[in-house]
C-alpha cells in the first residue's frame, strides 16, 4: 500500500513537473531568440547586397526588415525612438550632428566608393589653391561635398576658403557643365556628363584617389549591440554570404538587387563599377589598427575636417562609435 502511494506521488509530480514546464515555455518563449532587426537607409544601390541576403535567407536566425527613408535626419529620428535599430551611413553623414551625440555603434564596412564620387574643374587647375575665392559648388551631405573637403584640408583650406555654394548634385553638374561653376563636387554618371559637356575641364580628383574615406558602414543601437551581439554577427555573416551569392550566381543575384532598386540589370552592373562591396577580409583589414588604412583613423579624420568646416560641433571618440568584435567573432 505504501509502496504504491509513493509510485503515485512521483507520477504526480513528474506531471505536474513537464506540465509545469511546458506551462513555463508557453508564458515564457525561448529568452535566447534574438530581437527582430530593421535596417534603415536611403536609396543608394550600395546596399544590394543586403536584399540578396534577405531574398535567400542568409540572415539565419535573425529576422531581417530591410526599410527606405530618404532623410538622414528621419532616419536618426527613428533611431532614436527605436522604429529602426540599425541603419547605414557614411562616416561624415553619421557625424554631421550637433549638439547630439551621433546614434549607433559601427560594426561592418559595407562599400566603399572608388570612383563614383569626385571633383570637376577646369583643365588648368592644378592644386585646390587655384580655386580660392571662385564659386564652387556641392551638396553637403553627399559623398562629393566630402571629397572637396578633403581636398581642400590637405591645402590646409576650408569652405570659407571659396565662394561655397549650396546646391543639390545633379544643379551643381549643370552650372559647372554650364560654366556658372569655378568647380563642382558631384557623382556619377553627373560627374562624367559635366565634365564630357565642358570642353576643357577635368575631374581633378575622385573617390578613387582616396582609398578608404568614402564607405559606407552599418550602425547597430547600443543596447541592440551591447545585449544581442550575435544578432550584429549574424547580419554580418548574412551580409558576407551574400557577396559570396552574388560571385558564384551572377544573374540571379543582378536580378534581385536590380529589382530591389527598380533598376536594369544592366544599370545595376554598371554602377558597380564606380562601388566595391566590401569582404570579410577586407572588413577583418579595416577594422585591425595595425593597417595604415583602418576605419579609426578615417573616422576621426572626418571628423576633424567636418569640424573645421563647421559640419558638426563634437568629435566623439572612434574607439567608442566604432567596435572590432563583431568582425573578429566572423569565422
Amino acid at each position: 500500500m505504501k509502496k504504491n502511494l509513493s509510485i503515485g506521488i512521483i507520477i504526480v509530480v513528474l506531471v505536474l513537473g513537464v506540465g509545469g514546464f511546458i506551462l513555463f515555455k508557453k508564458v515564457n518563449p525561448d529568452r535566447t531568440a534574438l530581437p527582430k532587426v530593421k535596417i534603415a537607409m536611403v536609396t543608394f544601390p550600395g546596399y544590394a547586397p543586403l536584399y540578396v541576403a534577405k531574398e535567400k535567407g542568409f540572415f539565419d536566425g535573425v529576422d531581417v526588415e530591410l526599410v527606405r527613408i530618404e532623410s538622414i535626419g528621419d532616419i536618426r529620428a527613428a533611431m532614436r525612438s527605436g522604429d529602426v535599430n540599425m541603419y547605414a551611413a557614411t562616416y561624415d553623414i553619421y557625424q554631421s550632428v550637433k549638439d547630439v551625440a551621433p546614434t549607433g555603434i559601427g560594426f561592418l564596412v559595407v562599400d566603399e566608393s572608388h570612383g563614383a564620387d569626385g571633383f570637376a574643374t577646369d583643365a588648368n587647375v592644378s592644386s585646390i589653391n587655384d580655386l580660392r575665392g571662385k564659386k564652387v559648388g556641392a551638396e553637403p551631405g553627399f559623398p562629393p561635398y566630402l571629397v572637396l573637403q578633403y581636398l581642400l584640408d590637405k591645402e590646409g583650406m576650408t569652405l570659407k576658403d571659396l565662394d561655397f555654394q549650396d546646391m543639390p548634385t545633379t544643379d551643381a553638374g549643370n552650372a559647372f557643365a554650364a560654366r556658372k561653376l569655378a568647380a563642382a563636387g558631384i557623382w556619377e554618371p553627373t560627374l562624367s556628363a559635366s565634365v564630357k559637356a565642358r570642353p576643357g575641364s577635368k575631374v581633378f580628383a575622385s573617390s578613387a584617389d582616396i582609398p578608404g574615406l568614402v564607405q559606407d558602414l552599418l550602425f547597430a543601437d547600443e543596447k541592440l549591440a551591447k545585449e544581442y551581439p550575435e544578432a550584429l554577427e549574424k547580419v554580418a555573416a548574412g551580409y558576407f554570404k551574400a557577396l559570396e551569392y552574388i560571385d558564384t550566381n551572377h544573374v540571379d543575384a543582378y536580378q534581385i538587387m536590380a529589382k530591389a532598386f527598380t533598376v536594369s540589370v544592366p544599370e545595376m552592373e554598371d554602377f558597380k563599377t564606380g562601388v566595391s562591396w566590401m569582404s570579410k577580409e577586407e572588413n577583418k583589414k579595416l577594422f585591425d589598427q595595425n593597417n595604415s588604412t583602418n576605419v579609426y583613423t578615417t573616422y576621426d579624420l572626418v571628423c576633424r575636417i567636418l569640424q573645421k568646416n563647421g559640419d558638426t560641433n563634437m568629435c566623439l571618440k572612434s574607439h567608442d562609435k566604432l567596435t572590432d568584435a563583431i568582425i573578429k567573432n566572423i569565422k
